[in-house]
């Protein structure tokens, strides 16, 4: 498989980069998109099945991950401007025609008929030394100037600095969001209590792990005072997706309790933690599973 440049140097200021995934999704295109910012790059390969595979790498962080989050990430993080989008698309090289080594092909620049590759006639030398006429016979190939911005036929893409809304929230409604909020509040509050009991500032790591992680989550963002946690009450001052946000949770969560554990003189205090984790787990599963969040709880306490 080649593959060949479609697009390249696409300022991330100005293409929207939900839109053009979503462009070629609907033209069938097979290929892979690359994505390059500061200390950060992506990949997003579009299949022959029109499905999606995502992978990013954070250099700052070393992370290096895969899937529908780090989708949601990449969707953010393409709002940055100075960033740069390359699009490439795959041939299998059955499509690829070497011209002869002593010819000079020439395209017009704005072919109005296809240019086909005609019937040529070699010799061959037979067993018995004769020569025989052997005809070759190739299917006529189109050959078409690649593609730019200039030429191309369409070039619909939304030329945006905001991210599609569907990058940013999973629509659901306002009284599931006050649900989503409530429930986090109290899984926050459970381990809060549990830490102080140890006299652990749970807030203060909490508000650590946030910011560690604030370029993939904005709404993170200390300084812009969206996000508010206090004595088991969450606040959220705009309305941003439900897998987004539980991502965004679970990953600070993730940070607290592996240091937790990673210490021997919290080892009495991470054992407690987790068994009231366990236990709101299995009281509140039905909520948990509806907002994904059951698996990926279980994941960081190692159940």
């Amino acid at each position: 498989m080649n593959n060949r440049p479609l697009y390249e140097n696409l300022d991330t200021a100005f293409v929207n980069l939900s839109a053009l995934v979503k462009y070629l999704k609907r033209r069938e295109f097979v290929g892979r998109i690359r994505v390059e910012l500061n200390n950060y790059e992506a990949d997003i390969t579009l299949t022959q099945a029109n499905k999606l595979a995502v992978r990013e790498h954070d250099k700052v962080s070393g992370r290096v991950s895969e899937g529908e989050e780090a989708f949601h990430r990449l969707l953010i993080r393409a709002r940055e401007s100075g960033g740069t989008i390359h699009v490439f698309q795959a041939q299998t090289a059955a499509a690829v025609v070497a011209a002869p080594s002593n010819t000079v092909p020439v395209v017009s620049a704005k072919p109005e008929k296809p240019v086909t590759i005609a019937q040529k006639t070699q010799t061959v030398p037979a067993a018995n030394g004769a020569k025989v006429a052997a005809a070759v016979q190739t299917k006529p190939v189109e050959v078409k100037p690649a593609p730019t911005l200039a030429n191309h036929p369409t070039f619909p893409f939304e030329l945006s600095n905001s991210v599609e809304a569907k990058a940013k929230r999973d629509q659901i409604s306002d009284q599931d969001w006050q649900v989503l909020l409530g429930l986090t509040g109290e899984l926050l509050g459970v381990i809060d209590q549990s830490l102080a009991s140890a006299k652990l500032d749970f807030k203060s790591a909490f508000s650590k792990a946030r910011a560690q992680i604030s370029n993939d989550y904005p709404f993170f963002n200390q300084n812009e005072e969206k996000f508010s946690y206090s004595n088991g009450k969450v606040t959220l001052s705009e309305k941003v997706g439900s897998r987004l946000f539980v991502s965004s949770i679970i990953e600070s969560l993730r940070r607290i309790i592996e240091k937790l554990g990673a210490n021997p003189k919290f080892a009495v205090v991470y054992r407690e933690t987790v068994q009231k984790l366990l236990a709101l787990i299995n009281q509140r599963k039905p909520l948990y599973d509806r907002f994904g969040m059951t698996a990926q709880l279980k994941r960081i306490i190692g159940v």
